[in-house]
């Protein structure tokens, strides 16, 4: 008899799909960023969340609903339900007397969502290891075989192509690490693993260079994924917890000049 705690995920094309459709408790997790909600709130919550990560707008600046309008062409109802739809995921901050804003950079906020996205991915890959089938296991050898794809068109890409396989890399990249703990049989485990994800999205883009990060990120990936379908947990675990230890420590080194430079234009940007 099939063992009732085993998951099932299927990661196809750059999309990431639901850990399992059969639970009936717990918030709706994996679901894939170029799927366009069924509702007008929810279309506009998706645009301002991608324009948000990727830093179209800016950190500290002030999203006033006429701007926003034109912007996005909705009318204010659903505009006004999308910004508290992303306050609520921190990615927006409504201030007292001022309206909304684009939540500011934080080299402490970075740290703390860092540290906090490894302790739940390497609990829920630990169990998905322990509770996932075959079909797990294709969702991974698949998302890691797709990324490595990304990697490879990275390397050497220049102007708008490096814009575009950017994108390409981080819609996989979150496949990847989605697929490694889709298994993991909490939804609300991966519910949280959208929202960080998120963040560290944005830090990532104001702060990585891709095509050099991307080599290494590629061979750590690769081991973790093997270690992962060989049922090593404990090696497996390790690796992924040195990976974000190596992002941590590169990013850190990073943030100062440019999450400074974010938050002194911060309150300029409030002004407007």
């Amino acid at each position: 008899m099939t063992n009732p705690r085993r998951m099932r995920a299927v990661v196809s094309a750059d999309s990431i799909a639901p850990a399992t459709p059969a639970l009936p408790w717990g918030p709706k997790a994996g679901v894939a960023r170029d799927v366009a909600p069924r509702t007008l709130a929810g279309q506009t919550a998706q645009r301002l969340r991608e324009d948000i990560i990727r830093n179209r707008l800016e950190p500290g600046e002030r999203l006033t609903i006429q701007k926003l309008v034109q912007r996005y062409g909705v009318g204010t109802s659903p505009l006004r339900e999308a910004l508290f739809q992303l306050a609520s995921d921190g990615l927006v901050r409504v201030e007292d007397h001022k309206g909304f804003v684009v939540a500011a950079l934080s080299a402490g906020e970075m740290e703390d969502v860092s540290s906090l996205r490894a302790y739940l991915e390497i609990n829920a890959l630990r169990r998905s290891i322990e509770q996932g089938g075959e079909e797990w296991e294709a969702a991974v050898l698949t998302a890691a075989h797709r990324l490595a794809k990304a990697d490879a068109r990275l390397v050497g890409a220049k102007g708008g192509d490096l814009l575009a396989v950017t994108d390409e890399w981080e819609t996989r990249h979150r496949a990847f690490h989605y697929a490694l703990c889709s298994a993991c049989g909490s939804p609300w485990l991966l519910h949280f693993f959208d929202a960080l994800y998120d963040q560290l999205e944005r830090y990532r883009r104001r702060l990585w260079r891709y095509e050099d990060r991307v080599v290494d990120a590629g061979n750590e990936h690769e081991q973790i994924k093997d270690a992962a379908l060989a049922r090593k947990g404990d090696a497996a675990v390790r690796l992924l917890s040195e990976h974000f230890r190596r992002q941590a420590v590169s990013a850190t080194a990073l943030a100062s000049p440019a999450v400074g430079d974010a938050d002194a234009g911060a309150a300029a940007r409030r002004r407007r």
